[in-house]
């Protein structure tokens, strides 16, 4: 894969970034040949956001609307993106791919299907380095390339054996809902939704994914798949486990439930893209090749105006 004069712009819509873990992160993205770009705040800090929300915002918008930027890097999540959604431009003035996950879930749901906007679910540029393996960090490169990702088994859960198909949606739970009855809601119609979350107890967890329900956020899924729930611990006396409560709270909607997926925020990370098609078959999720050539390899078409 050849990404060299391919220019990454690194923002920080969210919380603080570690320095030296973003340091690290543009080492290896200047390893792997491709040219980086630091925001003009991103080393800002404002409370507990990297910089104040214009300042964030102003970042983003230079990231979006750079003809000269390839690829566009969240450096860090935490919360802060939905403060920036304002500022997304209604039209992109190239093909782009964004990357990140965790708190920049509410990026990916304003922008979704949002046209020449490539969004992959993936480390942020403050893990890529430090934090995740070499098999998340070769997803990136396959996600990047527009390849098809290898196969991934998972656990059923819930539900009758038979084949889904569908695009992936998803992401970090509680971000979801913060965005749920906004004009950012996430559509799930037609998807495979994929979910993760950090550090939420299993009642605040059943919160937000029953405020999902409600608002219709998941309505018309067709399957959802559940991945790493880091620091999400249980009442000591609890006789039940965590994917109990998640099955009993998705189950009415009659699609299959699985779980075993390695995405988010443990060391396993591995990079997925808003809208790709792909299907559930003997318990494994398949990625298809992407139905638009375009979209589906951004590089190839960086230079396009």
């Amino acid at each position: 894969m050849h990404l060299k004069g391919r220019t990454v712009g690194v923002i920080a819509p969210a919380g603080v970034p570690d320095r030296e873990n973003v340091a690290r992160g543009i080492a290896l993205l200047e390893s792997w040949g491709l040219e980086v770009r630091v925001g003009a705040h991103v080393t800002d800090r404002f409370r507990y956001f990297a910089g104040t929300h214009e300042n964030r915002r102003a970042d983003l918008a230079w990231a979006l609307t750079d003809p000269s930027i390839d690829i566009v890097w969240i450096a860090r999540g935490g919360y802060g993106c939905v403060h920036c959604l304002p500022a997304i431009p209604a039209t992109l003035p190239r093909a782009k791919t964004v990357i990140g996950f965790s708190d920049a879930t509410s990026l990916f749901c304003a922008m979704s299907g949002m046209r020449d906007a490539r969004l992959i679910h993936g480390p942020s540029l403050g893990s890529l380095a430090a934090h995740v393996d070499d098999a998340s960090r070769q997803s990136v490169l396959t996600a990047l390339a527009g390849d098809v990702a290898p196969a991934i088994r998972l656990q059923r859960l819930h539900g009758a054996p038979h084949a889904v198909s569908g695009r992936l949606h998803g992401g970090n739970i509680t971000t979801l809902a913060s965005v749920a009855g906004t004009r950012w809601q996430p559509d799930c119609r037609d998807a495979i939704v994929l979910l993760e979350d950090i550090t939420e107890l299993a009642y605040r967890l059943d919160r937000s994914i029953t405020l999902l329900k409600e608002s219709g956020a998941f309505g018309g899924a067709r399957a959802f798949v559940l991945g790493e729930f880091v620091r999400c611990p249980l009442p000591p006396d609890a006789d039940y486990t965590l994917h109990d409560i998640l099955v009993d709270l998705l189950a009415p909607f009659g699609v299959p439930v699985f779980a075993g997926l390695p995405i988010g925020h443990a060391a396993q990370n591995v990079a997925w893209t808003y809208g790709a098609p792909a299907h559930i078959e003997g318990d494994q999720l398949v990625f298809d090749a992407s139905h638009d050539a375009r979209l589906a390899s951004p590089l190839q078409h960086a230079h396009q105006r």
